[in-house]
């Protein structure tokens, strides 16, 4: 009998700069990395598949909020139950103003 595993997604950020990678892991609900899973954006436009690390990258090439949705195929020891994150893409600029503030904020 196979076994229920709810995959779950750690992004470096959830703010993602237009056109460089962002790293994804994905892991199921015992925290071990999920090798095949498949990150794809709600449009379908980008679709990474996760290593034998559970790691992944997508780069963004257009502002706004992306929805994730992380699914993987179950095999016969597990089933896996998906899920979904958001991503906002900004742009460097925004990213380095974003940085000035909150130096200055601590100052």
């Amino acid at each position: 009998m196979a076994t229920s595993r709810q995959l779950t997604v750690d992004l470096a950020d959830t703010e993602a700069i237009i056109g460089r990678p962002l790293t994804i892991r994905v892991r199921d609900s015992s925290c071990r990395p999920v090798e095949g899973a498949i990150v794809s954006t709600a449009t379908g436009s980008k679709t990474a598949r996760t290593n034998a690390d559970g790691y992944c990258q997508l780069t963004f090439h257009s502002p706004g909020f992306w929805q994730l949705f992380v699914t993987r195929e179950s095999d016969e020891r597990h089933t896996y139950r998906p899920t979904t994150t958001v991503v906002r893409a900004i742009t460097a600029g925004a990213a380095t103003q974003r940085t000035r503030r909150a130096i200055a904020s601590q100052a």
